[in-house]
């Protein structure tokens, strides 16, 4: 597969077939090339790598139905994930954690170029990640609080094309991020919670069935 192809699959399979930010289309250069040369990749060597198969672990886990959660309450959970991904685009992950990490776009549809980066991890919480693009939300990830990596690591990235100008973790700026997505998941389950206390489980079936129901908030799936 050509690089151009696989921006392309990478655009449609993940991103709703929003363009590929310019940072994120280097980062699947370098991936693919250092794959292809088997050459080791320095951010998957920290531990963070692009996904390339489907949905995060995590993510794909939630979405059929929390273990620790049982009948409605499993459910309506597995619900609302199924509506936090449709409010998200998932691009990396921690191979050390599974958290997930991606672009929030929110029930208001937030332009890519702008959107806040969210990370999903191991306590089914979401965050803000600093970030004013993937690239740095992923070198914040890989630096796992570690001015010393961090500062490896960017430069690292600068060779290769990237323009990162903090010099520590902490000079990372955050996108603004009018509506957080661990509240949006909390009324997303709240909405389906309600739905479903009049209704039998039974009735509706498990977490795939109800999957294809959407009795909570409505969210369009264009992209524009």
């Amino acid at each position: 597969m050509s690089l151009v192809d696989l921006v392309a699959q990478y655009s449609a399979r993940y991103l709703g077939g929003r363009v590929v930010p310019d940072d994120l289309s280097k980062l699947l250069e370098l991936q693919w090339r250092d794959a292809a040369r088997g050459r080791n990749n320095r951010l998957r060597g920290a531990g963070v790598s692009l996904i390339d198969s489907g949905l995060p672990k995590l993510i794909a886990a939630a979405c059929a139905g929390r273990d620790d959660l049982e009948g409605a309450a499993r459910l309506a959970d597995a619900q609302a994930m199924a509506d936090m991904v449709r409010c998200s685009a998932f691009a990396a992950e921690d191979d050390t954690t599974d958290d997930a990490i991606g672009y929030w776009f929110g029930p208001d549809r937030i332009p890519i170029e702008i959107a806040p980066l969210v990370r999903f991890d191991t306590d089914f919480n979401f965050s803000i990640v600093p970030g004013n693009n993937i690239a740095e939300a992923i070198l914040v990830v890989a630096s796992r609080g570690e001015d010393r990596t961090f500062g490896e690591l960017r430069d690292y990235l600068n060779e290769l094309g990237f323009d990162i100008g903090a010099q520590s973790i902490s000079d990372v700026q955050t996108r603004e991020c009018a509506t957080l997505p661990q509240a949006t998941y909390q009324q997303f389950i709240q909405a389906y919670s309600a739905d479903l206390s009049a209704a039998s489980v039974t009735d509706i079936g498990g977490p795939g069935e109800f999957a294809t129901i959407h009795r909570g908030p409505k969210i369009d799936l264009e992209t524009d």
